[in-house]
């Protein structure tokens, strides 16, 4: 059985380009072989990272960050029984909340500021269908 898992939380004491490539190169090396895929998003401050796999896997990934004190805050947003992935060719891909995002984050919450706090689940799968689209995301393919 598959899932996605989507949550937000927020970054213990910011958020830098060595903390996502750190965060990038371990989820690209780790989920291949655990069959894991999604896609990660964040600011200044605030992860939104949705996980998709074997509910065991996923489960046990986010119980793995729980503990992580990079961050804190942790809300899971959406958790749903997946008939397909989303972000099959991702092992983990990387869509930054930039500057330039401020109308797709008004189309999908009431103001341009990146919050998924905010924001439904429904407009959180809308905002991360977009921008895997839209934005360049740094992507690596499941290998295997």
């Amino acid at each position: 059985m598959l899932v996605r898992l989507t949550y937000a939380s927020r970054a213990s004491h910011g958020v830098s380009s060595e903390l996502i490539r750190e965060i990038l190169d371990s989820s690209q090396r780790n989920n291949p072989g655990k069959g894991l895929t999604g896609i990660l998003c964040c600011n200044a401050d605030i992860f939104l990272q949705a996980l998709e796999g074997p509910r065991n896997e996923v489960n046990a990934l986010y119980n793995r960050l729980a503990d992580d004190s990079r961050h804190k805050d942790l809300t899971i947003l959406d958790y749903a029984e997946i008939n397909v992935r989303r972000y099959s060719s991702w092992s983990m891909g990387w869509a930054g909340a930039k500057q330039a995002n401020r109308e797709l984050f008004l189309k999908y919450s009431a103001s341009d500021r990146f919050d998924p706090f905010s924001m439904s689940a429904e407009q959180i799968n809308g905002l991360l269908l977009e921008l895997t689209e839209t934005v360049s995301a740094i992507k690596s393919p499941v290998l295997g």
